[in-house]
């Protein structure tokens, strides 16, 4: 933990105000507009944390008592024409081992939306705050208890045009978005435009299916720009086998490193079978646009199965410029199951995953037994006497302009009973450059039971396994791999109609290639909140 410096006190300051006129004007249009209805819930929380490791070391340990005072509101306003929602906090958090760590920190999460025309022409608008952490590699767990976080702020607004009938179905926006954060890492500003059509059920001799979306974002003097395009076009026949058309582009330019300005267009010929009523195959042979022998021609296929209201199954093979691409979206749902699996591939750029290898020096009394008895990282004693210096790597976040590949796999399965619920979690994420092909993989796991003890009380007990590789395809590189433990506890009791508390035990244990980042922490939590 470190103290802010001015810079990052005036971007705060700067951020609650913002805070504090979306919370006036929400709360003016609530009260002004009165063809509509609207509900304010202000409330007041203290939650007190104890930590026995509040400063994350393996040996020499501190322990700290950590304050929170929450003031939260609630307010949502809803009309014919305007949908309005609002939801923030502002904490003011202590520590009873260093008072000047003390802080303020915000959330918020706002949306709004104004019907132009019939409901289907939309302006919307959003703004969230949120407390990220500041290095995944030093702390990817960070929060407002270890307080290694920084604020993050998207602000967002643009046009939404929806429309359907037996004919076709449309769907199309226009967003302009910003992004700010505390240490002005992970910043971006832009637009993006989406657009998706398909024929209706009417549709007797052709049928179409469009998916585009464009994105133009820039960050600190460098640009991106990502457009990709789907079009089938086919006819409908009497049997079960129709053809089509498919034209597929997509681009990846701009002054960001990892652009790809030489992709390459494709289309081909291919056929449709519906094998079943609510079971199509779409099958089809891509010819690529362009006389380079690297550039392969390839297959194509997409299955769109739904059984049921309860069962439904998406799943396609493509090719992109980065190579074989694969996409997979499947919903089953019974009584008390329901599970979950997804896999897609994206392309994102300016976030804040991009690290760097820092070499700095920290002092160490001679007669350390470890790294945790040295002082903390850039502290240098009064006295150089009797310390030594050492020299220690790191990985830092450093200002990311570079093109990723992204793939994430996730599956939720939840069994409902009567009074108890079982949740697993599974994700993982592979990030890979595009400007120098380092892979960084995130996997989470996590088991939830909560238990209905009565009707005013619930328990929840999870156990979450975190493993995060940083390069992990280069040993001989700053490789680090971080593993995470976490068997945590609450039990949450309604004390009265607008009186609510709850009790959390949590153990973690971290274990790291790096010595200096494995410890265990333990912590105790209580909360108090009164809703008005």
């Amino acid at each position: 933990m470190a103290i802010m410096d001015m810079a990052m006190a005036e971007k705060i300051s700067k951020s609650q105000l913002k805070f504090q006129i979306f919370a006036v004007a929400g709360l003016f249009l609530s009260v002004s507009a009165s063809a509509g209805e609207w509900q304010f819930d202000p409330s007041l929380g203290l939650t007190e944390t104890y930590t026995n490791n509040i400063d994350l070391n393996q040996l020499d340990k501190q322990s700290s008592l950590v304050s929170q005072f929450i003031i939260g509101a609630d307010a949502n306003y809803s009309s014919r024409k305007l949908q309005f929602s609002f939801a923030g906090t502002e904490t003011l958090a202590g520590y009873s081992h260093d008072s000047e760590l003390n802080d303020d920190y915000q959330t918020l999460n706002a949306n709004a939306s104004y019907s132009l025309w019939q409901n289907k022409l939309q302006v919307i608008a959003g703004s969230s705050i949120t407390n990220v952490s500041q290095n995944d590699a030093g702390n990817s767990l960070a929060d407002l208890v270890s307080g290694d976080t920084v604020q993050r702020r998207n602000h967002s607004a643009g046009l939404q045009f929806n429309t359907a009938n037996s004919d076709y179905y449309l769907s199309s926006s226009l967003i302009y978005s910003l992004v700010e954060t505390e240490d002005n890492i992970g910043e971006s500003n832009g637009y993006t435009a989406l657009i998706n059509s398909v024929n209706g059920n009417a549709a007797r001799y052709v049928f179409w299916q469009v998916t585009g979306s464009f994105a133009n974002q820039e960050n600190n003097g460098f640009t991106s720009e990502n457009y990709q395009i789907e079009t089938k076009l086919g006819a409908i026949t009497p049997y079960k086998l129709n053809p089509f058309i498919r034209v597929y582009n997509e681009r990846v330019t701009g002054t960001a490193a990892g652009s790809n300005p030489d992709a390459i267009p494709s289309w081909g010929p291919g056929f449709r079978y519906q094998a079943a009523k609510h079971l199509i195959i779409d099958v089809s042979y891509n010819y690529i646009r362009d006389n380079s022998e690297a550039s392969d021609d390839y297959l194509a296929a997409d299955i769109d199965w739904q059984p049921s209201s309860r069962t439904s199954l998406k799943a396609g093979y493509s090719k992109r410029f980065f190579g074989d691409s694969y996409e997979l979206d499947f919903s089953h749902r019974t009584r008390r199951l329901t599970n979950t699996i997804s896999y897609h591939e994206t392309i994102e750029v300016f976030d804040r995953n991009d690290f760097q290898q820092v070499n700095n020096n920290i002092w160490c009394p001679i007669t350390a037994s470890g790294i945790d008895d040295c002082l903390p990282l850039g502290e240098t004693p009064s006295d150089t006497t009797g310390f030594i210096s050492l020299p220690v790597s790191s990985l830092e976040p450093v200002e990311n302009n570079e093109f990723s590949l992204n793939k994430r796999l996730a599956w939720t399965s939840t069994l409902a009973l009567a009074r108890t619920t079982f949740t697993l979690n599974l994700s993982n994420r592979d990030r890979e450059s595009l400007s120098t092909g380092i892979i960084d993989n995130y996997l989470d796991a996590r088991f939830t039971v909560t238990r209905r003890m009565s009707a005013r009380s619930d328990i929840t007990v999870y156990i979450d396994y975190s493993k995060n590789i940083f390069d992990k395809d280069n040993p001989d590189g700053p490789r680090q791999e971080d593993i995470y433990k976490t068997l945590s506890t609450t039990y949450n009791r309604s004390l009265a109609s607008s009186l609510n508390a709850f009790l959390t035990l949590q153990y973690l244990d971290r274990q790291s290639n790096f010595e200096r980042f494995t410890y265990t922490e333990a912590r105790a939590s209580i909360n108090l909140t009164k809703d008005f």
